[in-house]
């Protein structure tokens, strides 16, 4: 349990790393990206138990952001891309467990940032240096520089010069030692982790897993739910199980390697085998059968069947049927038709090598699988290469292997690449969602609307 902070205000930040996370971060802030057992942004609220909390995001997601969090029952005061009196600033990349970010913040002392490599990893301003630096870390997300990132990302794609990862850094760190030079601020050094590729959320989310779990006060099984004669629960004191669960006939439930949370009114199929570390989201079905391996999230209200290991599956998703997903990190409103498996794993077992803002990059993983981003649709039978990147609401259909990457907004049919209708996509989007009881707000057509331009300004490379 995260004790009483004595940190009045905090602002959660993304900076200028979020093209190196599309097209998981396209459509959201960082901080709203799933892992573990929640979201990034309540991972760290639950650690430092604000009285008031600013989330900082690049100004076109701002309005969607507003519309979803200000729904939400809160304990603190929330405002978007605003701070004010003396503010802890944590950067949304933070990778921090047990009572880390607890230290973190108790020892960094009033107008000094940590950073690493250069970059800042959390701050504690006064009024005037925090609403100065939340102004730095506006202009980097701008609709100016995002444009000028996607301009960039267009010519880097299409293997003409362009703007390498290093001079982005280079210009978001000059005028961040120029902010801290005018601001008379101290810069001290941090060995603290943090995650900049997609890649590495798959890597972290055992053990995000683990240390939810650790910070969980609740044990055992609710007295609500029920397990079904011939359920085997293999070291069940590591095993949570929530109100409403129904875990059928035959299944096991095998915590021998990690804990296994199992939120309220899920239903477990029977003969489904669920290896910890792993999470099954509130209002989830697994299906009958179902292999659920070890460092797997699946989050609330998804359908979910076949082998599935080492995988992210964000909230509201689906992969109902047979078929294998491995290494992978799947967004929301997915839909994963009968039959489709992915590679994660080369025939040379060589590291994979994966796109990633405009080029392709080595990740350093021998296992990869596939990175699908919000409101994508793939068709029975797919097949998905190691490393395949698929963007933001595509469909993907396809008899063969196809290629690595497929942007955002497209139809992928063999042997074409067609756009995707914007009044068609957010029809489809509008109806998935009314099927989970979510109403598609105005403020997420708006963001569509931006969003399908800024890919049609990419040349659809995003």
């Amino acid at each position: 349990m995260a004790k009483e902070s004595e940190i009045e205000s905090i602002c959660i930040f993304e900076d200028h790393k979020y093209p190196d996370l599309f097209p998981l971060s396209l459509n959201k802030p960082v901080f709203e990206i799933f892992l573990g057992t929640d979201t990034l942004r309540n991972r760290i609220i639950k650690d430092i138990n604000p009285a008031r909390l600013s989330l900082q995001c690049r100004p076109y997601l701002a309005e969607d952001l507003e519309k979803q969090v200000l729904t939400e029952k809160n304990t603190f005061d929330l405002e978007v891309n605003e701070v004010s009196g003396e503010t802890v600033f944590i950067n949304s990349r933070i990778m921090a467990f047990g009572e880390g970010l607890q230290k973190l913040t108790e020892e960094i002392v009033p107008d000094s940032v940590m950073v690493k490599n250069d970059l800042p990893v959390i701050c504690r301003l006064s009024g005037d240096k925090s609403k100065s630096f939340l102004e730095l870390l506006l202009n980097s997300g701008s609709d100016k520089r995002v444009s000028r990132m996607l301009e960039n990302i267009k010519k880097v794609s299409a293997g003409e010069t362009g703007e390498e990862e290093d001079s982005r850094d280079d210009i978001f760190i000059q005028e961040f030692r120029e902010w801290a030079d005018q601001a008379d601020v101290n810069v001290l050094t941090t060995n603290q982790k943090l995650f900049s590729r997609h890649w590495h959320l798959i890597g972290f989310n055992a053990d995000c897993i683990r240390d939810d779990f650790s910070k969980n006060p609740l044990r055992g099984q609710d007295p609500e739910s029920e397990l079904f004669t011939g359920v085997e629960l293999i070291n069940d004191d590591d095993i949570v199980i929530g109100s409403e669960v129904e875990v059928r006939s035959g299944t096991v439930l095998d915590a021998s390697e990690g804990p296994i949370l199992i939120d309220d009114r899920v239903l477990i199929e029977p003969n489904a085998i669920i290896n910890g570390p792993c999470f099954i989201g509130s209002g989830s079905i697994i299906r009958a059968g179902a292999k659920i391996g070890s460092g797997t999230s699946l989050g609330k209200a998804c359908r979910v069947g076949g082998e599935v290991e080492e995988t992210v599956i964000s909230p509201y998703s689906n992969k109902q049927h047979v078929g294998f997903l491995g290494h992978s990190y799947i967004g929301s409103w997915v839909n994963i038709g009968a039959g489709t498996c992915n590679s994660d794993l080369k025939n040379n077992y060589s590291p994979v090598r994966a796109w990633s803002a405009g080029k392709k990059v080595k990740t350093g993983r021998r296992f990869l699988g596939s990175v699908i981003g919000d409101h994508t649709k793939i068709a029975i039978n797919s097949r998905l290469d190691t490393g395949t990147v698929i963007g933001f609401n595509s469909n993907l259909v396809e008899p063969g292997f196809p290629p690595k990457f497929i942007p955002s907004f497209v139809w992928k049919m063999n042997p074409q690449l067609v756009p995707f209708d914007l009044e068609k996509a957010v029809r489809t989007a509008e109806l998935m969602m009314d099927r989970r009881d979510v109403k598609i707000t105005r403020a997420r057509s708006k963001l569509f609307e931006t969003l399908y331009k800024y890919c049609k300004k990419s040349g659809f490379t995003i």
